[in-house]
């Protein structure tokens, strides 16, 4: 039975890593009538919105299946893979279901993107959202609040539902709740890598990109309490490997599953 139950955990996951069209976004739309705002997964306060009843829902650009037409019509072909994969999805109507998007200050590239989604998607909520470079709090914490406010007005004028301190802290103690379960499920890959296969583990946090808090976090506390009982997944003599790269860059989940059956955790 936790077979079964473990693997319907990961092929739904897999599932919504795979969904370009936000099938979950939809349906959550649908059933609350809330607004759902995508977000490059650095730097942005997800508290917020979901304190404010928006679901955040995380973009990282097209897999490498994506095959990328309309998007090197805005980049050049040397710029890398995220932002002319997001531009062919916003075109080719994959991120429709989204009310608007927020674009973190990661780089100059994507402070142009953001630009460009505000001229092509002119009826969307758009936001570059800037970070302080200063960390005294009189200086970078008083600009930082001043976007934060800002940020959750414009939600607010968009239908959202007005700031409330605890709303947000009730929300920022749910997403400390799944901090903790991807810290220990970390932790469990770290000490027994059999248990928990990076290919997994990969997809389940993709998939809580698409997913409101709650939901992700029951979906990593199934799959922990599942792997962490699991007595056929037992130890094989494999190295141990570190791989770095791009901070922002997304490996080829068929990379990641090659590496671990060639005999690496």
């Amino acid at each position: 039975m936790s077979k079964n139950a473990l693997s319907a955990v990961v092929t739904r996951a897999d599932a919504l890593y795979r969904d370009y069209r936000l099938g979950a976004v939809s349906e959550w739309k649908a059933r609350t009538g809330g607004l759902a705002i995508g977000y490059m997964p650095i730097y942005v306060p997800c508290e917020i919105l979901d304190a404010q009843g928006v679901l955040p829902v995380g973009l990282m650009g097209g897999r490498d299946d994506l095959e990328i037409i309309k998007g090197d019509a805005y980049y050049q072909s040397y710029i890398c893979h995220i932002p002319r994969s997001t531009i062919e999805l916003g075109l080719n109507g994959s991120l429709d279901a989204l009310d608007g998007v927020l674009f973190p200050a990661i780089c100059d590239v994507i402070r142009n993107l953001s630009g460009m989604w505000q001229m092509l998607f002119p009826t969307k909520f758009v936001r570059y959202l800037d970070v302080p470079q200063n960390f005294d709090p009189a200086v970078g914490g008083a600009f930082w609040r001043r976007e934060l406010e800002d940020l959750s007005a414009g939600l607010t004028e968009r239908g959202a539902r007005p700031y409330d301190a605890e709303a947000l802290r009730a929300s920022i103690a749910r997403y400390n709740t799944q901090r903790r379960l991807v810290r220990d499920l970390y932790a469990l890959r770290r000490d027994q890598p059999w248990k928990v296969p990076t290919s997994e583990l990969y997809v389940m946090l993709r998939a809580s990109l698409v997913l409101p808090v709650e939901e992700g976090t029951a979906m990593f506390a199934e799959y922990l309490q599942l792997v962490s009982s699991d007595d056929s997944r037992r130890p094989l003599d494999q190295a141990r490997v570190l791989l770095t790269g791009s901070f922002c860059e997304q490996p080829p989940l068929g990379l990641i599953k090659t590496l671990e059956r060639s005999g690496c955790y």
